[in-house]
């Protein structure tokens, strides 16, 4: 196995912990108490799977054709892997990551479909994790780590031309909790970009050169460029951003905490146009949770049962077969549009979510991803 190599500075784990701990600790109270009233779902979506770091890339001769970068978790390892979105049952594997036992690693898969960047918890503890930013190559199966201390369950944001990624890194200055906004070159460069008061920043995609984020405040939820106000989303938590093909549109799940917590799919324009929101097709008997745009530019979202009674039918993003127990959570679309990633649960709702399944729907046709749970985005070869 080859072992896992490090670059970048790590800093001392009294700082890292402290720096973090005040904004995970206000998100959870203020916003995530909606968002995962529903426990083992948020953990799922939230965590799903990933990374790597071994032998030799068998992907780098597999034969054409588009693939799902996936990933599950073993204990204290990730388990980065490729899979055919027309032959899911064959997965294969590329490499592995080491992680603190009880964590899964995000990330995302260059536009290229080269590198994934992963974030995964290494340091720390259980309630105050500090995560590191780690780089697979899926040609040559390498792993290596670019940059330590920062902020776990984030999503780096690829840069267009696949040189870098976007992510983010809290920490106290002053008394006050701050949020550093990173881009980190393949080769571990670091430049800081911008610094902000936040709970938590998030970046979601690119206004030319500039960084399009969800900053999450005192004020509830804003699209920022480059920190600038863009569009108020929502006055409270909201989740599972995803920007158009275009760039001219996000759709998200805007959270109502508290007892009776809500879930509402929504899609407001950058453009200028007027906003358009996109409600559940049953409206008081589902929620909305995942969102994923069509190559053509429709937005599609989960449709979550609320209470104990199934689905009646397929959602607006849902993928769902008729007469089939459970529900999907949309995670992306291939490049081509043939095939929509889901997580699949086996419950009745919200209440009984059930067990989470990574599938790959393709027409009228799914196939489940065998022991995977994860999932990093699209790979072309």
């Amino acid at each position: 196995m080859t072992a896992v190599r490090h670059r970048g500075s790590s800093k001392s784990r009294q700082a890292t912990t402290s720096t973090g701990r005040l904004g995970r600790l206000v998100l959870f109270v203020t916003g995530l108490v909606g968002a995962l009233a529903f426990g083992p779902i948020a953990w799922g979506i939230v965590t799903g799977a990933g990374a790597g770091g071994g032998a030799a890339s068998a992907f780098a001769s597999a034969p054409p054709g588009t693939y799902a970068v996936v990933g599950r978790t073993e204990g204290p390892v990730d388990v980065i892997g490729v899979v055919r979105a027309d032959q899911p049952g064959n997965v294969i594997e590329v490499a592995r990551v080491p992680h603190l036992d009880g964590f899964t690693t995000t990330g995302s898969v260059d536009g290229r479909g080269r590198y994934v960047a992963l974030v995964a918890v290494d340091d720390g503890t259980p309630l105050e994790p500090v995560a590191s930013l780690v780089l697979v190559d899926l040609q040559r199966g390498s792993v290596e780590r670019l940059l330590a201390g920062i902020e776990p369950s984030q999503v780096p944001l690829w840069k267009n031309d696949s040189s870098g990624v976007v992510v983010t890194r809290a920490r106290l200055d002053g008394g006050r909790q701050v949020v550093d906004v990173l881009e980190v070159a393949l080769d571990g460069a670091v430049r800081l970009r911008w610094t902000q008061d936040a709970l938590g920043v998030y970046p979601v995609g690119w206004d030319g050169g500039r960084v399009l984020t969800v900053a999450i405040d005192a004020r509830g939820s804003t699209l920022q460029v480059e920190g600038q106000d863009v569009v108020h989303l929502s006055g409270g938590f909201t989740r599972d951003w995803a920007l158009s093909p275009d760039g001219k549109a996000l759709a998200f799940v805007e959270v109502t905490p508290g007892a009776g917590a809500g879930y509402s799919a929504r899609v407001v324009r950058l453009d200028g146009e007027p906003a358009v929101t996109a409600q559940a097709l049953t409206a008081g008997t589902a929620a909305a949770l995942g969102a994923a745009w069509t190559p053509a530019g429709t937005a599609a979202f989960g449709q979550v049962p609320v209470g104990r009674a199934a689905a009646s039918g397929a959602g607006a993003a849902s993928a769902q077969a008729l007469g089939r127990v459970g529900f999907d959570v949309p995670l992306a679309y291939s490049p081509d549009g043939s095939t929509l990633a889901v997580v699949h649960w086996d419950g009745t709702g919200l209440g009984m979510p059930g067990a989470p399944t990574l599938e790959l729907v393709r027409g009228g046709d799914r196939a489940a991803v065998p022991g995977y749970r994860g999932f990093f985005g699209w790979a072309r070869r």
